[in-house]
């Protein structure tokens, strides 16, 4: 299913819904899922698998915001194993997600740093520091997570 029969799917059956709702779900990654599983599936078996059943989702994604459980918990599954497979076997990603993750891993370098530097180092505000720390830890995340993205858009490995 390509990206904008999709969309155009997902909106129809979407559209009395309060946004907030949607946001919860994250289905704005579900027609970029559909796209990339769909340029995979003629040479990949278990694309092919996944791709059908994101058609299933797709095609009947109403239940999963009248709070059923059971749908919503496949659902979820089945997106993350189509993530980790696109993953692993073709090396695509999930574009923010490697970002978020740099820049997740920054904060946290960065704080760490600025805590060793202030406590050992420096008798001044350890709060202050530390902020500074991840401040700088941030910015560096996220910097190196989109030029790591650009990267990966470069090569097509990335939806």
């Amino acid at each position: 299913m390509k990206h904008e029969e999709a969309f155009d799917l997902l909106n129809e059956q979407i559209k009395d819904i309060p946004k907030a709702q949607i946001r919860t779900v994250s289905l704005a990654v579900l027609p970029r899922l559909m796209n990339a599983l769909d340029q995979q599936q003629e040479s990949c078996p278990q694309c092919l698998k996944h791709s059908r059943q994101g058609e299933d989702f797709v095609n009947n994604i109403r239940p999963l915001f009248e709070q059923n459980i059971k749908m919503s918990k496949s659902f979820e599954q089945w997106a993350d194993e189509a993530q980790k497979h696109l993953k692993v076997r073709h090396q695509q990603h999930v574009k923010g997600r490697v970002t978020s993750t740099y820049t997740t891993i920054g904060m946290a370098i960065g704080t760490f740093i600025a805590f060793i530097y202030s406590y050992f180092i420096v008798e001044n505000s350890i709060a202050g520091t530390i902020s500074i720390g991840w401040a700088v830890g941030l910015i560096f995340g996220y910097i190196s997570g989109k030029l790591k993205e650009n990267t990966l858009r470069k090569n097509q490995q990335l939806y």
